[in-house]
């Protein structure tokens, strides 16, 4: 019984560490892929924001 116990804790374990490690590579993708510059740092470095990124947003409270 006890080995059984050791077992199962270690699987759970290790489902959660798998779990936890695929949701951070997951989050970090996105980020990378979705991360944009304000419109200031694009104009310091002259470089055009890529393409589908809009700064003319109307943001209201």
């Amino acid at each position: 019984m006890k080995h059984t116990i050791k077992n199962g804790i270690s699987l759970v374990l290790f489902f959660a560490v798998t779990a936890f490690s695929l949701s951070s590579c997951y989050e970090s993708h996105y980020y990378h892929r979705n991360h944009h510059h304000t419109r200031e740092w694009y104009d310091r470095h002259h470089t055009p924001p890529p393409a589908g990124v809009d700064f003319n947003v109307d943001v209201h409270n």
